[in-house]
């Protein structure tokens, strides 16, 4: 009918017997390979030839017999590669004192005789606009109001809206608005003119329209956080009562101008207090970079005074990285200070001169310094150690004034582009070289240090 299928004692008969036979097998091929090593020598090519054929079919077979042993992968060692060390840098452009004289107001009419006038004060930026727009952050410190009409100039200033239009296409986004001439049209014109450059687009700094407003700002630039802020010296006053320019504050706005009193000790130290305290907000708040613009000095000296250096250090010392000074109308030195809290540089402008205005050359026996300014270009370098001043330049620059019919028209003009090309911008090479002796006698000297160098750049 079939197989009769194998009992139990069958089956453990067969085993016995398989494994008997690989015992044999494994015996007889190692007794063959050892005889191969101690014989080999004497055996011809064919009997190597045998050797090695029955070698290869004891091999497949222990092969088939024995269980394959299982091999872990050596596992690709990861490499992490160095990061590359940070490097960020940003440029900062400052100027000095814009002064909407009435010439410069009369200059931006463009169409006299008409019952509603209309004002374009762009042509004024033309030749030194690039220099702005091509920086990361440009700051101007405007010395007057937006008061409205009419309009006026020194002693008491209030320029058409349309100078914020010009500075803002010229490239110009923070304003600072503390000075010895922002309440020279009482709280309405201070509260305007806060509120008027922020319409137009403007960062204010110094001044506010309000409480709720700010009086700083952090702005990031190319990933560095710098902080700005703005203040004005005041004048004497009494202990009672803070003044600006021989002015009281009017009722409402000491909240709304940053001001300090260098001339009263209580004052002064009170008011330091406030101010390094705001610069330690700025950094708790996340900036890395300080820069405080001050109104501040003695009018027409081209020379720091004692007072001026002695804030500058105390700012030095309170963490403040650039100080731009303006207010006396003429240029005065920079100097690289060093904190003697941290260690660290802080570079000073203790004032850019003028920036915009109608001054002469025999305005109060300045000689022609008022007619001189410079724009500051401050590179920053960020790091993996921090940010720190890479470059600190200055571009000399002068206000031609054009006769144009019964007004002069007003070009601010980088005085080393005016020497080589003068025709272009409307001038003289003595004009210019005039210009350029003044400024370098005051700024050439300012070298600044090996680690943070002052430069004159053209342009």
């Amino acid at each position: 009918m079939g197989d009769k299928p194998r009992s139990p004692k069958t089956v453990s008969e067969g085993k016995k017997a398989s494994h008997h036979q690989l015992r044999r097998l494994i015996f007889g091929t190692l007794a063959f390979l050892a005889a191969i090593l101690l014989f080999g020598n004497a055996m011809s090519p064919k009997e190597f030839s045998a050797a090695d054929e029955t070698e290869t079919a004891a091999s497949e077979t222990m092969t088939e017999l024995l269980p394959t042993p299982s091999v872990s992968p050596t596992p690709t060692p990861t490499i992490t590669p160095t990061p590359e060390p940070v490097e960020i840098r940003a440029t900062i452009t400052a100027v000095g004192d814009i002064l909407m004289h009435k010439a410069v107001i009369d200059d931006g009419l463009t169409n006299p005789g008409e019952a509603d006038p209309v004002y374009d004060f762009t042509p004024d930026f033309k030749y030194v606009s690039a220099i702005f727009k091509q920086s990361d952050m440009a700051f101007a410190n405007f010395e007057g109001t937006l008061a409205g009409p009419p309009y006026s100039g020194f002693p008491s200033f209030s320029a058409p809206d349309e100078i914020a239009d010009a500075l803002y296409e010229a490239g110009f986004r923070i304003m600072g608005t503390a000075n010895n001439h922002c309440i020279d049209k009482g709280l309405d014109g201070l509260i305007r003119t806060a509120t008027v450059f922020r319409e137009k687009g403007f960062i204010v700094i110094g001044t506010r329209p309000d409480t709720a407003s700010p009086m700083d700002t952090i702005e990031d630039l190319n990933g560095i956080k710098v902080g700005f802020l703005n203040y004005t010296f005041e004048t004497i006053g009494t202990e009672s009562n803070r003044t600006i320019n021989g002015i009281y504050l009017p009722k409402g706005a000491e909240d709304l101008v940053c001001s300090f009193n260098p001339y009263r000790e209580a004052s002064y130290e009170t008011d330091l207090a406030a101010i390094l305290a705001r610069v330690d907000k700025l950094k708790s708040d996340g900036a890395e970079f300080i820069c405080l613009s001050v109104h501040w000095g003695e009018e027409y000296n081209t020379k720091s005074v004692q007072w001026q250096r002695d804030v500058a250090q105390d700012l030095a010392d309170g963490g403040v990285d650039l100080i731009i000074g303006h207010h006396p109308h003429v240029l005065e030195e920079a100097e690289v200070l060093t904190s003697s809290v941290t260690g660290k540089n802080t570079l000073v402008f203790y004032s850019l001169g003028n920036f915009l205005h109608n001054m002469n050359f025999g305005t109060l026996g300045t000689s022609g310094n008022a007619q001189d300014g410079v724009i500051t270009r401050i590179t920053l370098l960020k790091t993996d150690e921090g940010v720190r001043i890479e470059l600190a330049e200055y571009i000399p620059t002068y206000v031609v004034r054009v006769p144009d019919g019964n007004f002069l028209t007003h070009y601010i003009v980088p005085v080393l582009k005016g020497l080589i090309e003068p025709e272009a911008f409307e001038t003289s090479t003595e004009e210019m070289q005039a210009s350029y002796d003044r400024i370098h006698k005051i700024l050439g000297e300012s070298t600044g240090t090996e680690q943070l160098p002052i430069v004159e750049a053209a342009y």
